[in-house]
């Protein structure tokens, strides 16, 4: 294995640029503070990290894969520009490719890394080989004496198809035509362990960002998503009810476009079930990531596909509604606990066998004082159930079903394990969800239900389904435009019966 390469070091260097030298090379949050850039007000201007800044960086050290869903004026693509020369100038035979919308967004990322590069110290500063004399690089790409070089060039269909990439850098995905087909060709030369950081903020609902950070908060996949809010910036949220950045941008801007380059709302053209106002309020009583790291009530189990957000109380009445599915393709299985007063303390999204989701299930029912257990009992729900029922579980939901039997007139009822959603108590359910949302009689801690609710949609049937999924089959659009509703089903179950823990009454086809 090839013994690492430092960068040169001139002869006149003394003791101290010595040691910061090799500081720099291993610490980029050291090397920050020799990074100077150009304010729009203070015009240059040292780079001083605040500190939601400094957690994205540490975030781009320690993940492999990272999706960023900003707010306006961050600061990310300058995050992003001090990082690539960090990792470039020091970290021999790099390849670094920055993808931008237009091919002057990507002259001007590389302005910025330019302007870094020559305010750096001099004993800092890696040399530039190529590009013309007195010039640093080309106006698309900068090379180093160490062998790195840093690409910013705009979207094309064909870009990210290249040698091997150690960062691919995908900026404003969720307007950029191509990403999806991007990321398709540049997965593969990833492959020897280069990194991706894909940066947007959103516009709107069906591409291929905006299914790209959905999956990531139901842990679909490997980037690991961070979620910036305006509130993090100090200069614009100086202290708590500090409205005046905010209220300044929704009158030069209107509300609709303060909610998307602002809140960070993906906003959709369909009519949604839940006003978004009200799942606003509930994106503003939560924030996941924050409480991964400072709640100390918070437990996260199984990479964080299960959550317990509040201990259970010893006495205390649960109760878990679980929407089943078979673990593979897209569908989630989901399910979620809440006491009779429709406080949320623990949730689940994540794909697993219909069997041993009734293990799971039963082991967080047993943990939750023998909640009483709801599983939908439909189609591949009734393995689920049927294992649940032969345990001797002690507190299972029973349905009141009225079956018609072959010969007989007459409806029989009985009592059929598991909770069973038909076209009459889907939009029941629903729309109790939706009404306690809205009268804030339901506490939901979820952000996976956040965000499927922003998808969450009336289609033109009136149907309340996800976003895609209520088409016919011979519809030709990706499936990548095909959204979730596991969690916001779950909830309604689990809302309902914690309501009216009484027996639902379905029809069940003569057998």
């Amino acid at each position: 294995m090839a013994k690492k390469k430092t960068p040169d070091i001139k002869a006149a260097l003394t003791q101290s640029q010595f040691e910061i030298l090799l500081k720099v090379t291993k610490d980029v949050f050291f090397f920050s503070q020799f990074i100077y850039l150009i304010h729009p007000v203070r015009g240059k201007t040292k780079f001083d990290l605040f500190p939601f800044q400094k957690d994205v960086l540490y975030h781009f050290l320690t993940k492999r894969f990272n999706i960023v869903l900003k707010f306006r004026q961050a600061g990310i693509t300058e995050l992003i520009s001090m990082y690539c020369l960090w990792l470039a100038m020091y970290h021999p035979n790099k390849n670094i490719v920055i993808l931008s919308l237009k091919e002057r967004v990507a002259k001007k990322v590389l302005r910025k890394i330019k302007y870094m590069y020559r305010n750096l110290p001099d004993f800092l500063k890696v040399d530039v080989i190529n590009g013309r004399p007195n010039e640093l690089g080309t106006a698309q790409e900068i090379e180093f004496a160490n062998g790195s070089i840093i690409s910013s060039i705009p979207t094309t269909e064909d870009a990210g198809r290249s040698e091997g990439l150690s960062l691919l850098v995908i900026d404003e995905a969720a307007i950029m035509k191509w990403a999806g087909l991007i990321w398709t060709a540049a997965y593969p030369t990833l492959s020897t362990g280069g990194a991706a950081i894909v940066n947007s903020t959103p516009y709107g609902t069906g591409t291929w960002y905006h299914q790209l950070w959905v999956n990531d908060c139901s842990q679909g996949n490997e980037f690991f998503p961070i979620r910036l809010r305006w509130q993090m910036h100090p200069e614009r949220y100086r202290f708590e009810g500090d409205m005046e950045w905010y209220n300044s941008m929704k009158a030069q801007m209107g509300p609709r476009k303060t909610a998307q380059e602002i809140d960070g709302d993906f906003l959709t053209s369909g009519v949604n079930v839940f006003d978004l106002a009200d799942i606003r309020a509930i994106e503003d009583e939560l924030d996941l990531w924050i409480n991964i790291h400072h709640n100390p009530e918070l437990r996260v189990f199984r990479d964080a596909t299960i959550i317990q957000y509040k201990n259970f109380k010893t006495g205390e009445d649960y109760y878990i509604g679980a929407d089943v599915s078979t673990g593979r393709s897209r569908d989630y299985s989901a399910f979620s606990i809440m006491d009779k007063y429709g406080e949320e303390y623990a949730s689940f999204k994540g794909k697993i066998h219909p069997s041993q989701y009734a293990d799971l299930l039963m082991e967080w029912g047993e943990k939750a004082n023998q909640a009483l257990l709801a599983p939908e009992g439909n189609d591949i729900g009734m393995t689920t159930v049927s294992k649940i029922d032969d345990s001797g579980y002690p507190h299972l939901y029973y349905s009141k079903a009225l079956v018609r039997k072959k010969k007989k007139r007459r409806k029989e009822e009985k009592e059929i394990p598991g909770w069973y959603t038909t076209k009459q108590n889907r939009p029941v359910i629903i729309s109790e969800l939706e009404e306690d949302i809205r009268k804030e009689t339901i506490t939901i801690k979820d952000q996976r239900f956040v965000e499927e609710a922003y998808t969450f949609i009336y289609d033109e049937k009136n149907r309340a389904v996800a976003l895609g999924k209520g088409r016919g089959s011979d519809d030709d659009d990706d499936d990548d435009n095909i959204y979730t509703d596991d969690t916001i089903i779950a909830k309604a179950i689990t809302n309902h019966i914690r309501k009216q823990p009484i027996r639902s009454k379905v029809l069940i086809k003569p057998q």
